[in-house]
C-alpha cells in the first residue's frame, strides 16, 4: 500500500471512483429499466456492462489503474461472465452483494500493510494535488502514533461494515424463493443505502482528530 500513497491523486482516487459508478450505475439503472417492465435479470445486468464500459474506457484513456481499480473492473468481468452464463436474476443480484464483501474484506486486509486503506484514500481526497499536504499526511503517517491508530482504527470499521452488508445481503438472496428476488432486491438497495450512511458517519467521526493532526503540521511549514 506504500506505493498506492506514492501515485498522484488523480490515479490513487480512481478505484473509488470506479466505486461509486458501480453503486450509482447499478441502483438507477436498475430501477430506471424495471418502470420500463424490463425482467429483473437484464435490469441488474445491463448496468454492470455499461459500469464495466465505463471504467474500460476510462482506464484505457488513463493508461493507467491503481490497485482498487483493478480489483473493482476484474469483479465487474467475473460477475457479469457469471451472470450470463446461467442467466439468472438471484445470481445477478448476488453481483452488487459480492463487490460489497470482497471491498470489505480488501479493506481490512490492508490493515497488515504499512498503510491502512483510509490512510491513502485520504491523501488521494485530501491533499487536492499539493505537495505541501502530502508532505503533511506522510510525516503525520511517519511520526504521529495517534495518527496511525485512528487510520487503522476507521479502516477496521469500514472494512466490518461492509463484510457484514455484503453478508447480510448475500444471505438474503441465496435464501429468497425465485418469485420473490425483485422484493429481496430492494430491500439490498436499502440495506446499500443504509451502508452508506454508516460509512458517511462512521468517517466523520475518526477522520476528525487526523484532520487537527494534518492541520497542525500545515501549520508548522
Amino acid at each position: 500500500m506504500s506505493s498506492v500513497a506514492q501515485r498522484p491523486p488523480k490515479a490513487r482516487s480512481g478505484g473509488l471512483l470506479a466505486g461509486l459508478l458501480e453503486i450509482v450505475l447499478s441502483i438507477g439503472g436498475y430501477y430506471l429499466l424495471r418502470a420500463f417492465d424490463v425482467g429483473v435479470f437484464w435490469a441488474l445486468t445491463v448496468p454492470a456492462i455499461a459500469v464495466a464500459v465505463v471504467a474500460a474506457v476510462v482506464t484505457v484513456r488513463r493508461r493507467r489503474t491503481d490497485l482498487i481499480g483493478l480489483l473493482v473492473l476484474c469483479e465487474i468481468a467475473a460477475t457479469i461472465t457469471v451472470s450470463l452464463v446461467t442467466n439468472s436474476p438471484r445470481v445477478a443480484a448476488l453481483r452488487v452483494a459480492a463487490y460489497v464483501l470482497v471491498a470489505g474484506v480488501f479493506c481490512l486486509a490492508t490493515l497488515v500493510h504499512r498503510t491502512p486503506l483510509a490512510h491513502a484514500s485520504s491523501m488521494s481526497i485530501a491533499t487536492f494535488g499539493d505537495p505541501k499536504r502530502e508532505r503533511a499526511f506522510e510525516r503525520a503517517w511517519r511520526e504521529i502514533p495517534e495518527y496511525r491508530r485512528s487510520q487503522r482504527l476507521l479502516t477496521a470499521a469500514l472494512g466490518l461494515i461492509m463484510v457484514a452488508t455484503g453478508a447480510v445481503k448475500a444471505y438474503l438472496l441465496l435464501s429468497a424463493p425465485d418469485n420473490d428476488i425483485a422484493h429481496v432486491v430492494d430491500v439490498c438497495n436499502v440495506l446499500t443505502f443504509v451502508m452508506i450512511g454508516l460509512v458517511a458517519a462512521v468517517s466523520a467521526v475518526f477522520i476528525r482528530r487526523p484532520r487537527k493532526i494534518i492541520e497542525g503540521l500545515l501549520a508548522e511549514e
